[in-house]
């Protein structure tokens, strides 16, 4: 198939996006699946963020640019016949361009809590640590439950649903000690449109005709689980959990997974109680732009 092209230009570099269906073909070229196990996937599945880094019309490597709207996310990922030549910190100062448009206030990367090379790579770029998070995985059967007032999230559930997760998310982030500067999100008509164009991964949990709890399913990943903060500590959340991983088996998923931040103790414990086992930790860090 033909290529789309988002070209980033500065003397002899410039950015490839690629089409989604050509990217995986440098799986090979990533030299430790194990260490760069989120990227790795992120190209054998043709991430459409992707682009190729390209120098003098080679590939020398790839690298994930993202926009979210309020924050960017960026990681170079160079192949190892053309590591240690500047080529990387080169790449990553000229993909910082792309996010100029959409003037974020922050940019993310991401590594490995095991590779030291690239946490000292982050820090030349400007890139100070903030967080880690434990990806978990459960490999268990279904869970057995009665019937929960779990329901998909409709439009008008936005303001309620957006309003609990936005504040459970900002007390946990304040419990880890790791983000002292958070302030919960605001609702917006960007998120609103968002959140309704993918609906059909949202879930809201009902009680007492009111919402609880509310969840985003990505693939076989359980995203933004939160209770509304006055409603903690009453075992919804572990019946959430338990409701949208029998959800995520019967749909044919056969590894439920999430994101759990490290400090974060009541959720690594509630996991770990339901099953859930840990496969690696990732690094987060933040350039101011």
């Amino acid at each position: 198939m033909s290529r789309s092209y988002e070209n980033i230009n500065s003397g002899t570099f410039h950015m490839i996006f690629m089409k989604t269906d050509t990217v995986s073909k440098y799986l090979p070229r990533i030299d430790d699946p194990a260490l760069y196990t989120e990227f790795y996937k992120a190209v054998s599945e043709n991430d459409e963020d992707i682009h190729v880094i390209l120098l003098q019309d080679e590939a020398i490597g790839l690298a994930t640019l993202y926009d979210g709207g309020g924050d960017g996310y960026l990681y170079i990922f160079i192949f190892a016949e053309y590591r240690n030549h500047g080529y990387g910190y080169a790449a990553a100062m000229l993909a910082e361009q792309q996010f100029q448009s959409s003037k974020p206030k922050e940019i993310y990367t991401s590594y490995s809590t095991e590779d030291e090379t690239a946490r000292k790579f982050a820090a030349k770029c400007g890139f100070a640590p903030k967080y880690a998070s434990a990806c978990m995985t459960y490999h268990g059967e279904r869970f057995a439950l009665p019937e929960l007032p779990v329901r998909q999230y409709e439009d008008a559930d936005y303001m309620d649903a957006f309003s609990l997760y936005a504040q459970a998310f900002h007390k946990m982030r304040l419990e880890t000690g790791c983000f002292p500067d958070s302030v919960p999100k605001q609702p917006s008509g960007k998120s609103r449109k968002f959140w309704a164009e993918t609906l059909q991964d949202r879930y809201v949990y009902i009680a007492d005709h009111e919402i609880v709890g509310y969840a985003h399913l990505e693939g076989p990943e359980l995203s933004s689980v939160s209770i509304k903060i006055s409603q903690q500590g009453k075992g919804f959340g572990k019946n959430f959990v338990r409701y949208l991983v029998n959800h995520l088996l019967e749909n044919g998923s056969d590894a439920p997974c999430l994101w759990c931040v490290v400090g974060n103790k009541k959720a690594r414990h509630l996991y770990d109680s339901l099953g859930f086992t840990e496969d690696f930790r990732v690094a987060f860090a933040t350039k101011m732009i």
